[in-house]
């Protein structure tokens, strides 16, 4: 399976990774430490984290056919895959963050 490559699955996971640092860095409650056990016992994060990698998977095997459609194409006109690797890791917790807060509404 040539769109699923062990370079492809590194971007997504380092996207994936910069964009948990980020929110980590970023929260509003700073004066509490950042506590690793307290975050792996809050099932809910479990659950960003199962949707996120599926989705991530899942953009992964669509690479080409999603850059393709969003015009992520190298000079010579093959599609950025790599671009898209990395995207899908950073870009989908967003999408996650989204589902749910629509989720939880309801």
């Amino acid at each position: 399976m040539e769109e699923l490559n062990t370079q492809y699955l590194l971007l997504a996971f380092l996207g994936m990774v910069l964009h948990i640092a980020t929110q980590v860095i970023s929260r509003s409650d700073k004066e509490e430490g950042f506590s690793l056990k307290y975050w792996l016992c809050d099932k809910l994060n479990w659950v960003r984290i199962i949707i996120a990698v599926t989705s991530m998977v899942a953009l992964l095997l669509m690479a080409e056919d999603v850059a393709d459609v969003m015009g992520i194409t190298l000079s010579d006109g093959a599609p950025a895959k790599s671009i898209l690797a990395f995207l899908a890791g950073y870009l989908n917790h967003s999408l996650v963050k989204g589902v749910l807060k629509v989720l939880k509404k309801k």
